[in-house]
């Protein structure tokens, strides 16, 4: 398989070399972290807010730039674009499932991503006063798994959504639908700490802070012991559904496919 996914990688890197402006203004759209940054730090001129000073923000948002490239997906337009006309049909052909050339195309893009994001985000951190990282070996490798955990449900999820063009027409409403949910309950617009406690008890059992939130709260060491344990254990219980869901969802749809000019 390795070696499938070597091929599926050098192809994919040449188109993404190709047609790199087109990924830098995809890019784009993870600067609302960078807006909402700005937001916060206005808010948090005065004093700490919920424990966060105007350092913490800094951190919080820069971390959470980088991990929002790295799990950054959009095989659902993919997906849904590729049935609506007709051009799953040839993939279907080929001796590998067509989820396997969206993940080898999603992990190469990430490369040119991260020459643009990390030395920006790095240089910024450097400059902040008061920033707080925990960069022990154990805290790096949980960062990393999370980051790994936090894409797998991000993938999963979009891909799964992307199948419902099996069915209906009107895909995009439920893209743009999970996306903005995604944008609010995953930390991207404020951390959850910012929540009333109501709702982070409940976001907690639910798939959307573990895209992002806790990846950060893991490199600011504001998640260790029994609670970080629980989260490796809620966010792998998600990821293990959103596989399974999409195999599932994957056998029953693909009995009935049927596309017209492929």
């Amino acid at each position: 398989m390795w070696k499938k996914y070597l091929a599926l990688g050098k192809a994919a890197w040449a188109l993404t070399v190709e047609y790199r402006a087109q990924i830098v203004i995809w890019m784009m759209s993870s600067i609302l972290m960078v807006i909402m940054l700005m937001v916060w730090l206005s808010i948090s001129r005065d004093g700490d807010v919920n424990g966060y000073s105007s350092a913490d923000f800094v951190t919080y948002f820069m971390i959470g730039w980088i991990v929002r490239n790295l799990t950054a997906v959009w095989s659902s337009w993919e997906l849904d674009f590729a049935i609506r006309e007709g051009r799953l049909s040839p993939m279907l052909l080929r001796p590998i499932h067509p989820i396997h050339s969206e993940i080898a195309t999603n992990w190469v893009e990430k490369l040119l991503r991260m020459i643009i994001v990390l030395p920006i985000a790095v240089t910024v951190l450097l400059a902040t006063p008061g920033v707080r990282l925990t960069l022990t070996p154990l805290n790096l490798f949980a960062f990393v798994l999370s980051v790994a955990g936090a894409w797998l449900i991000a993938f999963m999820s979009d891909y799964l959504i992307g199948m419902l063009a099996f069915w209906t027409t009107q895909t995009s409403a439920f893209i743009h639908g999970f996306y903005g949910v995604r944008l609010v309950l995953s930390g991207i617009i404020a951390p959850i700490a910012m929540f009333p406690q109501a709702a982070q008890d409940i976001l907690r059992w639910l798939p959307f802070p573990y895209m992002l939130n806790f990846s950060v709260d893991i490199a600011m060491g504001r998640t260790s012991g029994e609670h970080l344990l629980l989260g490796f254990a809620i966010q792998f219980a998600w990821a293990v559904l959103f596989v399974a869901a999409v195999w599932i969802v994957w056998k029953i749809a693909i009995r009935s496919y049927s596309a017209v000019g492929a």
